[in-house]
This record gives structure tokens, sequence and C-alpha cells, in this order.
């Protein structure tokens, strides 16, 4: 388990701007078996914002608890490197637009 991960993935990917009116909250799984590597973070930022655009958000699949898990593509190498599920919300909380959360949300 990398503790450094969460602190990279906030820091890539914390700043992407909403995408659309109709997701909430972004809710990101990483994958703590990775390491992070500085020099992926551009083209992760860069995959993780496609996906998002690309993303056909499902109102009432996101007004569920669980949410609307969203499939990360094969052509996204580093999103699947780093994060195991990218889950899309239709509420809003306070604080930050995407949520990095440990797997099973253990906070």
């Amino acid at each position: 388990m990398n503790p450094d991960l969460e602190f990279f993935l906030e820091k890539t990917i914390g700043g992407v701007a909403p995408t659309s009116p109709e997701i909430g909250r972004v809710v990101v799984e990483p994958d703590y078996d990775v390491a992070p590597d500085t020099q992926d973070a551009d083209r992760l930022g860069i995959e993780f914002v496609r996906i998002l655009r690309e993303s056909k958000p499902d109102k009432a699949a996101m007004a569920t608890l669980e949410g609307q898990e969203i499939r990360i593509p094969e052509f996204c190498p580093l999103i699947r490197k780093y994060i195991r599920r990218v889950t899309l919300h239709a509420d809003k909380v306070e604080g930050d637009w995407i949520e990095v959360a440990p797997p099973g949300n253990w906070i």
C-alpha cells in the first residue's frame, strides 16, 4: 500500500473543473499497489478529463448511494494504472468536486 498515491492523485486530478452540470461529484478509488511517478501527472490529468467528458451521466444511477461507475477504457493506460474505480454522483458535497477515497470508502 503506497501512502503517497492519494496525495499524488489529489494533486494531479483534484483541480479538474466540472465537465457536466449533471455530475455533482466524482469519487476515485486508487490502486494503492502502485507507486506514483510524477512524470505521469500531466498525461494522467489529460486522460482523466477525457473520460469524464466522454462519460454519459445516468441521472438515476448517479442518484443512488453507489453512484454510477464508469468504465475505464483501454486507451487510458495511466488511469488504469493508478485508479481502480471512478464513480459519478449526482449530489454535491462541501469540498472538492473530485474525491480520492480509499477502497470501500474507509475514512
